[in-house]
């Protein structure tokens, strides 16, 4: 793992951030950060060598939800950085099964030791970024450094660990699943027929994943 220091500006607070963050850059600067724009491989933006920062919107946080970018991503976080938090920013009118989210959410809190943090836009975003940075560079005496992580999983394995989150699915039988209808989408939209023609999928669990794909979101 290489690491590399970055000089920090006395008497400033400083964000190393991707430089693809262009929004809330912005408003960083309009805060009095000093912003290191880099190619971040882990985390949207790293504030100290302890703590590290993804923001999502609300919408890419289901996203990642669905499509199991949301633990690898946090996995690759937890094994670079002492701490790690997931800004999810706004509101969109994305939804997913309860169960599906609910358990999302404990596994990135109890497993991987995830911060979940929600924001009303960007500027909101750029303040909760900056007095955190603030703290563990001021308070904390932390310094701050650039980490080059290991490379993401092969996106088969993504595709294996979406489907395998599935009540009553195995790994094995998530590549099974994934064989047969050749992606994750084609799973999640084929009906209870279709699902029990893999070995493996009984009534009971098509009846059950066909229950979580289509359940109506109750946000509360």
């Amino acid at each position: 793992m290489e690491t590399q220091k970055v000089l920090k500006p006395v008497g400033k607070t400083m964000i190393i951030s991707d430089y693809r963050e262009k929004e809330v850059i912005g408003h960083l600067k309009k805060l009095d950060a000093t912003v290191n724009e880099r190619s971040l491989e882990i985390g949207d933006f790293i504030i100290s060598d302890d703590v590290v920062i993804e923001r999502k919107t609300h919408s890419d946080f289901i996203s990642s939800i669905i499509d199991g970018r949301i633990f690898e991503q946090s996995r690759c976080m937890k094994e670079n950085f002492n701490k790690s938090i997931v800004i999810i920013e706004g509101h969109s009118d994305r939804q997913i099964n309860d169960s599906a989210f609910k358990a999302t959410v404990a596994t990135l809190l109890v497993d991987f030791n995830v911060s979940l943090l929600n924001t009303k836009n960007p500027f909101d975003t750029a303040k909760t970024i900056y007095w955190i940075a603030k703290k563990e560079q001021e308070e904390n005496k932390h310094t701050i450094s650039f980490k080059v992580g290991k490379k993401p999983k092969e996106m088969k394995q993504l595709q294996e660990a979406v489907v395998s989150s599935l009540p009553s699915i195995s790994t094995v039988i998530s590549k099974r699943l994934l064989e047969h209808f050749g992606n994750v989408e084609n799973i999640f939209t084929a009906d209870e027929k279709e699902l029990r023609e893999v070995k493996g999928i009984g009534r009971k669990v098509a009846d059950r994943i066909r229950k979580i794909v289509n359940e109506k979101y109750r946000g509360g």
